[in-house]
């Protein structure tokens, strides 16, 4: 095979190797931020009771929103506070956040909120809520809350497949990028890319350098990805018009991975440069 021939497919694999490097590093990371240790972290330090969504309720914490949607005289904002920052709401947002995420792996349909769970988890608690809302909840409030759950159309509204029927391209693509599978193909092809650069080359590092160039591309980019996560948290919390910390202890860990790859690809991208310098001073 002849040195230009070989150059262009050189160049044509390393640009394919940016491209599916990017692509798993960016779907690892988020995959990464969603696993149950860093669920579990969001819910425990998430300033829920204080979050502001103005386009729901303007200038109106979640506590006072809460207090606002329930009107039960009695019920005021200390003790939604306390309700909504209590350890077993936060772990019944953590179980369903999991669930959430099964569901847009999987499909597998338990991505939704459904009244029955909120009726049991204040009968497990029944104590504790009374004690932290300072209010009795009676079966009559019970039903006027179901009623009111029923009118917004909240069982719909929160089920990932209402919208995964209203959008199934989407959400095809997002759960094959975020699959276990892709990942793993992600990195096959990468480092398959330089085993076969290595034999087309009869067996030598001589054309990983534009190989190397595409890996120390991916690395930089990883890094400066990382480092734009905070302006993401930003942006998103802008475009929902939402005062919380929710999205910047979710794309914490996301950082934090893509720049551990980020590095790792960086190293592994001069590594193959020098390789293949070193070969051609041969």
């Amino acid at each position: 095979m002849g040195h230009r021939k070989k150059t262009g497919i050189t160049i044509f694999l390393s640009i394919f190797v940016c491209l599916i490097g990017l692509a798993g590093s960016m779907a690892g990371s988020l995959r990464y931020g969603l696993r149950d240790k860093a669920v579990d972290t969001l819910t425990r330090e998430w300033d829920l009771s204080q979050m502001q969504i103005t386009k729901i309720a303007a200038f109106m914490s979640m506590a006072q929103f809460f207090v606002v949607m329930v009107d039960t005289p009695g019920i005021q904002e200390a003790g939604a506070i306390k309700l909504l920052d209590a350890s077993y709401t936060r772990d019944y947002i953590a179980a369903k956040m999991r669930d959430y995420r099964d569901d847009l792996l999987t499909g597998n349909g338990k991505g939704r909120f459904d009244f029955e769970e909120i009726r049991q988890l204040e009968e497990a608690h029944r104590e504790e809520v009374c004690r932290d809302l300072q209010y009795n909840i009676t079966a009559e409030d019970m039903t006027k809350y179901e009623t009111i759950w029923d009118n917004l159309g909240l069982a719909d509204r929160t089920a990932l497949e209402y919208y995964r029927i209203d959008r199934p391209g989407l959400f095809s693509a997002a759960g094959m990028i975020l699959s276990g599978w892709f990942l793993f193909l992600s990195v096959l092809l990468v480092a398959g890319t330089g085993v076969g650069l290595w034999f087309l080359n009869g067996h030598s590092f001589a054309g990983h350098g534009i190989y190397g160039g595409a890996l120390l591309a991916v690395g930089i980019l990883d890094c400066a990805a990382a480092v734009s996560c905070g302006w993401a948290a930003e942006a998103v919390n802008r475009f929902v018009d939402m005062r919380s910390n929710l999205m910047a202890l979710f794309f914490s860990p996301v950082g934090n991975m893509l720049l551990g790859l980020g590095v790792i690809s960086a190293l592994l991208g001069v590594l193959a440069i020098a390789l293949s310098a070193l070969e051609k001073r041969r």
